[in-house]
């Protein structure tokens, strides 16, 4: 427990200061010293190959998490278990390259009309598919070897000062567009290098499999396991992605404002990413136990806890969001699509208001089920984008994020419920739900001081924080929390 809770630690300093340098990137650099295509261009091409390097690997990723412990014999090279490894990596790549090279015609043809940039620079899909799906499996290796903190700070910290650097010198025409890309990818590719020696030097491996083993974990059986949950993790983030994928077709320019957007909403899941990487394995543990009186309680207290903090992330953003783009003084376009960041952080809030809802479908006996009735919500989720964005644009991206949300968590709520008769929400959490409703409208509408981004910000913000805060306290929803508090602040 010691070697976990210092992985967690260390992990959670790196994430947070990875969300401030990303902010900052995000908000108040490319903005600025991109245009809306070329930033969008980016954006793009990495969601793009990140949806399909999730294939790539034929669930490599879950297979390490699950099989690896019964391989793990540093001794003996964990009996070559990182053979088969490379082995699947690299026959799902050959099929995956393949599709993509077939299939070029028609999706270049998707895009080439309002997204022609795009189409410019799709041969390097191909390569960067490769590397970010590489780094997926190496970053679960490490994982498996509860040395997770240099891939985190690569991915959280490395990349994303790098990407503030290739901005700079690209502004300042040091290099050209064509470069800025390779650069780009480059960043990636030196993050996959350095988790790969990385692995190298903290561990023994062996290309050469142990016969015995592999007969008792057979190859088959393995796959069989990783492919399912890989089109369920595949849907997971389809169901995230593909709205920039489809907008990304009719005009680049949208995708820059409308990432954006989903970066700021993308706060209020935080707390909700940080609580799923502690109660999975206690979700899986009792499941195993067949102890669903634990995993109820877990259930309810996700749900309690990250709908008041998902509240008050959901009223602040909100309320400050308009306030932070004049600051950075980020372009008109920008500034004119504001309404779209309360659309998707309405998304947002809904995802973080169910709790740990995922770990609990995909770690029951129900596990198939599960990914049948998230294909089925991913197949609805993209027929909504083709119908909206058409019509809506980059607000028809938005409201389908939201629906796509809803109805997912409806369905793994509705899910649960069936199969366990958990029932998370109680008649405070209705009265939550209106409290953040009522706060967050009035955040957005409260009359503004003077002209000042800054003043409005810290006025309004610490308004509306005060009043959600003490309706809070003074109706008791989670009074443990401030007796809490009120204890640590009598012991100082």
């Amino acid at each position: 427990m010691g070697v976990i809770k210092r992985q967690g630690i260390k992990n959670t300093v790196i994430t947070y200061i990875g969300i401030l340098i990303g902010a900052i990137n995000i908000i108040f650099i490319q903005p600025k010293l991109l245009t809306e295509e070329e930033l969008g261009l980016t954006r793009l091409l990495y969601d793009f190959a990140y949806l399909i390097g999730l294939a790539i690997p034929l669930g490599l990723p879950n297979i390490i998490v699950k099989y690896y412990p019964f391989f793990k014999d540093k001794e003996n090279k964990h009996n070559g278990f990182a053979g088969f490894t490379l082995l699947i990596f690299f026959v799902g790549f050959i099929i995956s390259a393949a599709a993509l090279l077939i299939l070029k015609p028609v999706i270049t043809g998707y895009y080439a009309e309002d997204a022609s940039l795009f189409v410019n620079y799709f041969i390097f899909i191909i390569p960067f598919t490769f590397i970010v799906s590489a780094i997926t499996v190496t970053t679960a290796y490490c994982q498996a070897l509860f040395k997770s903190t240099i891939p985190s700070f690569l991915n959280d910290i490395f990349l994303r000062i790098g990407t503030i650097v290739i901005t700079i010198l690209y502004f300042n025409k040091i290099i050209s567009l064509d470069f800025y890309v390779y650069f780009f990818i480059g960043l990636y590719a030196a993050e996959l290098i350095i988790i790969l020696a990385y692995i190298l030097l903290i561990d023994k491996i062996s290309l050469k499999p142990n016969k015995e083993l592999f007969k008792r974990y057979s190859a088959k059986q393995m796959l069989s396991f990783g492919l399912l949950l890989c089109l369920a993790s595949f849907a997971s983030i389809a169901l995230r992605k593909v709205d920039v994928i489809i907008l990304g077709a009719t005009d680049l320019k949208l995708v820059a404002v409308y990432t954006t957007a989903i970066f700021i909403a993308s706060f209020i899941e935080v707390p909700l990413g940080a609580i799923e990487r502690i109660s999975h394995t206690k979700i899986a543990d009792n499941f195993a136990k067949n102890n669903l009186d634990e995993i109820e309680k877990i259930y309810s207290q996700s749900v309690r806890y990250l709908l008041i903090l998902g509240g008050l992330l959901f009223i602040g953003i909100n309320t400050c969001t308009k306030y932070v783009y004049e600051i950075g003084k980020l372009p008109a376009s920008y500034q004119d699509c504001l309404p779209v960041v309360y659309i998707v952080s309405l998304g947002a809030f809904i995802n973080i208001s169910t709790g740990i809802n995922s770990a609990i479908v995909f770690y029951s006996k129900y596990y198939v089920l599960g990914t049948i009735l998230l294909a089925i919500t991913l197949i609805i989720t993209v027929v909504l984008n083709l119908v909206l964005i058409p019509v809506l644009g980059i607000y028809g991206a938005a409201i389908a994020s939201v629906a796509a949300s809803l109805i997912y968590n409806m369905v793994k709520y509705i899910f649960i419920y069936r199969k366990y008769r958990f029932q998370p929400y109680t008649s405070k959490s209705l009265v939550v739900f209106l409290l953040v409703g009522i706060c967050a409208a009035g955040g957005i509408f409260l009359p503004e001081i003077g002209t000042s981004p800054f003043l409005n910000l810290f006025v309004k913000g610490s308004i509306v924080t005060g009043v959600y805060a003490f309706c809070v306290y003074k109706l008791k929803i989670v009074p443990e929390l401030f007796t809490s508090m009120s204890g640590m602040i009598r012991k100082r």
